[in-house]
C-alpha cells in the first residue's frame, strides 16, 4: 500500500515537472488557439443573430407572426385576388375566430358567384385587423368587397386595448408600432426594435421558428396556429360538443372576457383601427362592409342592458359617418349553435353563411 502511494506521488511530481518545463511558446500558441476558437463562436453567433433579425424583419423567414403568415400562405393559392381584372367580383372577410368558424367562404362564394376568402384569425381583434389588412393591400392583394368583423367585446375602450392580450409585440413590424401609437395605444418600443434587439432574435423567435419548421419539438403538440384544420378557403368548421360541456365553456369565456364587460362602452384605440381599416379598404378601392358578429343570448346578456344600448349607439352612428353598410348578425344563430356563446358549430356555421348570403344579394 506504501509502495503504492509512492508511486501515484511520483507520477505527479512528473507531470508537474513535464508542464513546468513546457516551452513558453507551446502554452502561448495554445492560448492562441483557444483564444481565436472563443472569438469564432462570438463573432458566429452574432453574425447569425443579425442575419435572423433582417431576415425576419424582410418577411424571408415568416416567423415574426406566424398566424398571420400561414393565412397568407393559404390566400396566395387563390390567384384571383392578385389578378388585375378577374373574372368574378372578390370578397375578403377579414376577423377574429368568430369569423374564422362562422363563414364558410367556399359556400357563400358558390351562393354568390363571387371568390370569397375568409381571413379570420384567432386572437385576432379590430387592432390585428388593421394590421392585416394594410399587410394584404401592400402585399398585393386586390377585392371589391372587405367584410369587416365587430367583435363587440374587443371594442370595450380600454387603456391599453383589451386586444393586448393577444396582439404580442413580437408579432409587430418596425413601423407597425407608430400606426398603433397613432390609435392612441401608448406602446413602448418592442425589445426586438430596440437598438441592441437583435441579440434576442433567436429567443424571441424560437418556438415561431419550431412551430413553422419543426413543429414535432414543440412542447405544445398543438402548435401556435390551426394548420391541417383550415379548408382551402380559410375556413375551420366547428364541432359540437356534449351539452354537459357547454356551460363551462360558456363560463371560460365569460372569465376571459369579463373585464371588457364592466362599464361597456366602445371607444379608444379599437376604434381607431377600425376607421383606419375603411379608410384602408377605401383607398385601395375595396367596400367595406361592417359586420357585428354573431353572439349567443347568454353572451349579450354580459354586456348590461346600458352596455348593449351603447353599442347600438356607437355602432349606428359610426355607420352613418363612416357612410358604411352594416350588417348586424349578433342574433342570426340560436344559441344551441353557439359552442361557447360566440364561436359556432358546424351547423351554426352553414345557417349563418346562408344568411350573409342573403343579406349580401341585397
Amino acid at each position: 500500500m506504501t509502495e503504492a502511494l509512492a508511486e501515484v506521488a511520483a507520477a505527479r511530481v512528473v507531470s508537474v515537472v513535464v508542464v513546468v518545463a513546457s516551452p513558453p511558446a507551446t502554452r502561448s500558441r495554445s492560448r492562441r488557439r483557444a483564444r481565436v476558437v472563443v472569438l469564432a463562436a462570438v463573432a458566429t453567433f452574432l453574425a447569425l443573430q443579425f442575419g435572423l433579425s433582417r431576415a425576419i424583419e424582410a418577411d424571408a423567414l415568416p416567423v415574426r407572426d406566424p398566424i398571420y403568415s400561414e393565412k397568407f400562405d393559404l390566400l396566395r393559392t387563390h390567384g384571383e385576388f392578385f389578378a388585375a381584372s378577374p373574372p368574378r367580383p372578390r370578397l375578403l372577410a377579414v376577423g377574429s375566430s368568430r369569423t374564422l368558424l362562422a363563414l364558410d367562404a367556399d359556400a357563400l362564394g358558390t351562393k354568390l358567384n363571387a371568390a370569397v376568402f375568409n381571413f379570420g384569425c384567432h386572437g385576432c381583434g379590430p387592432i390585428t385587423t388593421a394590421l392585416s389588412v394594410r399587410r394584404l393591400f401592400a402585399a398585393g392583394v386586390r377585392a371589391e368587397t372587405v367584410l369587416i368583423e365587430l367583435h363587440p367585446a374587443m371594442l370595450a375602450n380600454h387603456d391599453p386595448p383589451y386586444e393586448h392580450r393577444w396582439l404580442h409585440e413580437y408579432r409587430l413590424k418596425s413601423d407597425e408600432v407608430g400606426v398603433l401609437r397613432g390609435y392612441g395605444w401608448r406602446l413602448p418600443t418592442p425589445v426586438q426594435h430596440r437598438p441592441a434587439g437583435w441579440l434576442e432574435t433567436t429567443h424571441t423567435y424560437r418556438v415561431a421558428a419550431l412551430d413553422r419548421y419543426a413543429p414535432e419539438l414543440l412542447a405544445c403538440p398543438f402548435g401556435m396556429t390551426l394548420a391541417g384544420r383550415t379548408d382551402r378557403f380559410g375556413f375551420v368548421r366547428g364541432a359540437d360538443i356534449p351539452p354537459a360541456d357547454r356551460r363551462p365553456a360558456l363560463l371560460r369565456e365569460c372569465g376571459l372576457y369579463l373585464p371588457a364587460f364592466a362599464h361597456y362602452r366602445p371607444g379608444g384605440a379599437a376604434v381607431a383601427a377600425v376607421r383606419d381599416t375603411i379608410d384602408c379598404c377605401q383607398s385601395h378601392g375595396a367596400t367595406p362592409i361592417l359586420m357585428l358578429s354573431a353572439e349567443s343570448s347568454a353572451f349579450r346578456s354580459w354586456y348590461g342592458t346600458a352596455g348593449n344600448a351603447r353599442l347600438r349607439e356607437w355602432v349606428d352612428h359610426f355607420a352613418r359617418e363612416t357612410g358604411t353598410r352594416l350588417i348586424d348578425a349578433r342574433e342570426w344563430v340560436a344559441d344551441a349553435d353557439c359552442v361557447d356563446g360566440h364561436h359556432l358549430t358546424a351547423s351554426g356555421a352553414e345557417a349563418f353563411t346562408a344568411r350573409l348570403a342573403e343579406e349580401l344579394r341585397r
